[in-house]
């Protein structure tokens, strides 16, 4: 039973260090801080995300009233039973109303982030369809649009746990009791530190690296040409830091795996 155990314990470090990815951000300042508790976080990517779609969000609205607001679809399939309070869309998918550019609440909760996902979803249609006869507005923003609804769709089922859905029954608030804490398990806290770490910020270049030999970098271009060279070996360091992290993680498990096995058979 012990061997299984382990075995069960040492096969999901491996699957968490099956690739490894090393980004470098563009951001207009740091805090330096560590990520805080886990509702805590949920309540800085509220903020960051309605920060970014309450800026956005009215620039792409304008572009698309001076169209006229033409029907631009955002749903390939509605479902007529499975009602959603937060989509605008008619049965055909299709949006025609304006982007909403107000605030959420700032509470924890299934309905916030289901929220967050809808306007962003919209705004991203929007922008999408802007763009045939507009290229020169800036793709950045689809991109983090895109993020942002995909991230919000990771949080939710996180938020969907029961365990979870106990815990944040009712919504979560930042004068939640100190005492308070998520019962989120480590895949789950993973997730939502990488979330909060990233938030609304550009990625000039982006390195992953896969225990088969893979390794793909992208580069934003757009962003990171005026300042390349810096970037790059910025990026260089980074990412030798990282490899040599990752070697050194391995070489540990693999060490104690194999002691835990000997022992096991000695007994």
């Amino acid at each position: 039973m012990e061997i299984t155990v382990a075995t069960k314990a040492a096969r999901q470090i491996f699957d968490d260090l099956l690739n490894i990815e090393v980004n470098v951000i563009s951001t207009a300042g740091m805090t330096g801080r560590k990520m805080p508790d886990a509702h805590q976080a949920l309540l800085d990517i509220i903020t960051h995300y309605n920060t970014f779609l309450c800026r956005v969000g009215p620039e792409i609205d304008g572009h698309w009233l001076r169209q006229g607001r033409p029907e631009v679809l955002v749903h390939t399939n509605v479902n007529a039973n499975e009602p959603n309070a937060s989509r605008r869309t008619n049965a055909g998918g299709m949006l025609a109303v304006e982007l909403r550019t107000d605030p959420v609440p700032l509470v924890v909760s299934v309905a916030t982030f289901d929220e967050l996902r809808e306007r962003a979803r919209e705004a991203e249609a929007v922008h999408r369809h802007l763009r045939k006869s507009m290229p020169q507005l800036d793709d950045g923003n689809a991109v983090i649009l895109r993020r942002i609804f995909r991230n919000c769709d990771q949080i939710k089922n996180i938020l969907r746990r029961d365990a979870v859905a106990r815990a944040v029954e009712g919504g979560v608030e930042r004068d939640a009791s100190p005492e308070f804490s998520l019962p989120l398990t480590a895949d789950e806290l993973i997730t939502v530190r990488k979330v909060w770490e990233v938030g609304i910020e550009q990625i000039l270049m982006q390195t992953v690296a896969q225990l088969d030999g893979d390794i793909v970098t992208r580069v934003d271009m757009a962003h990171a040409v005026a300042s390349r060279d810096q970037v790059q070996h910025l990026h260089q360091g980074t990412l030798q830091i990282a490899l040599a992290h990752w070697q050194f993680m391995f070489q540990t498990l693999a060490q104690m795996t194999s002691s835990a096995f000997r022992s096991f058979l000695a007994r």
